[in-house]
C-alpha cells in the first residue's frame, strides 16, 4: 500500500459518463485534483467533458503511463472483462481502485484485475445515486480489507465532493441499502407523478398540477435538510387531529397501502441486484 496525499488526489477516472461526468464535475469544483497526476479516459471525448478536463489541466485520454494512486472505475459493468484486464502502468497492484458498478462485488473486481496484475489491489465499492449530478447524491461505499486509512479517507473526500459519504459495514450491507439510495430518486419521481395524476383527476390544470407537486416536494427536501426533526415528526408537524392532511395519510398509510407497497419494491430491487450480480 502507498500513502495518499488527500490534499491533491492522484486519480484516473475510467469512464467519464453520465455518473463518471458527474463525480468529476464535483472534484474540479472541490479543486481536489493534482493535474499533473491524474487523468480521464473518455474515448468518445465528450466537449463538456473535455471543457472540464481543460479549465484545470487535467489531460483525456492521457497517452503516458504513469503510477496513478486511485482509479474510479466508472464503465459499465458488462466491460468490466474486456476493460480491467488490460489495464497497465507501473505499480498498478498499489494503485486504490474505485468501483461504481451496481451488484459487481470486490471478488469479481479482483479476478478481473488479476489479468492486469492488480489481483491483491485495495478495492472499494461506489454506489452514488442521481442527485450526484447537483452534489447532493448520497453516496454508498464498502471498502475491502486491503484499503488503508489514508485510502479510505481519500475515497471519502471524492465522494464528500459530490454529497454524503455513507460507509457500509459489509458489501450484502451495501447491496440491500443500494435499494433505497440508488432507486429512491425513482420512487420520488414516481411521487410527483401520481400526485400530478391525481391533482388532475380532482380537476387541475396538468402543468399547474405538476408544477404544484414538483414544488412540494423540492420544498420539504429542503426543510428535512434544515430541520433536525425526523421524518415522522416532521410529518405530525403537517397534520392537525382530524384535519384533511391526516385525513390523507389515512388512506396512504393503510395495511395495503404505501409502506407494504415500498417494502416490496425495495425487496424486488434487491432480488433484481442478486440475479445481475450473478
Amino acid at each position: 500500500m502507498t500513502d495518499i496525499n488527500t490534499e491533491k488526489l492522484s486519480v484516473l477516472l475510467l469512464g467519464a459518463g453520465s455518473m463518471g461526468g458527474s463525480m468529476l464535475k464535483g472534484w474540479i469544483e472541490e479543486d481536489l485534483l493534482d493535474p499533473a497526476r491524474s487523468g480521464v479516459i473518455s474515448p468518445s471525448g465528450r466537449p463538456n467533458i473535455v471543457t472540464m478536463c481543460e479549465s484545470c489541466g487535467v489531460p483525456v485520454n492521457p497517452e503516458e503511463d504513469q503510477a496513478w494512486d486511485i482509479c474510479v472505475l466508472a464503465v459499465k459493468p458488462q466491460m468490466f472483462p474486456s476493460v480491467l484486464p488490460n489495464l497497465d502502468w507501473p505499480d498498478i497492484d498499489k494503485t486504490m481502485f474505485m468501483s461504481v458498478a451496481a451488484g459487481v462485488s470486490i471478488e469479481t473486481i479482483r479476478n478481473h484485475l488479476k489479468g492486469a496484475g492488480a489481483g491483491n489491489a485495495p478495492i472499494v465499492r461506489v454506489m452514488p445515486n442521481l442527485p450526484t449530478a447537483v452534489r447532493k447524491g448520497c453516496t454508498l461505499l464498502y471498502a475491502g480489507d486491503d484499503v488503508s486509512e489514508e485510502q479510505r479517507a481519500a475515497a471519502d473526500r471524492l465522494i464528500s465532493a459530490t454529497g454524503s459519504a455513507v460507509w457500509m459495514n459489509s458489501e450484502d450491507e451495501l447491496d440491500r441499502a443500494m435499494a433505497i439510495s440508488g432507486c429512491a430518486p425513482a420512487y420520488v419521481f414516481l411521487l410527483v407523478e401520481a400526485m400530478t395524476d391525481a391533482g388532475v383527476a380532482v380537476g387541475l390544470d396538468r402543468e399547474l398540477a405538476e408544477r404544484i407537486s414538483r414544488e412540494t416536494v423540492i420544498g420539504s427536501g429542503y426543510l428535512m435538510e434544515a430541520d433536525p426533526r425526523s421524518a415522522p415528526e416532521l410529518s405530525k408537524a403537517v397534520q392537525s387531529p382530524g384535519g384533511t392532511t391526516a385525513q390523507a395519510i389515512s388512506v396512504l398509510d393503510r395495511e395495503d397501502g404505501m409502506r407494504p407497497l415500498m417494502e416490496e419494491a425495495v425487496k424486488a430491487a434487491i432480488k433484481r441486484a442478486r440475479e445481475l450480480a450473478s
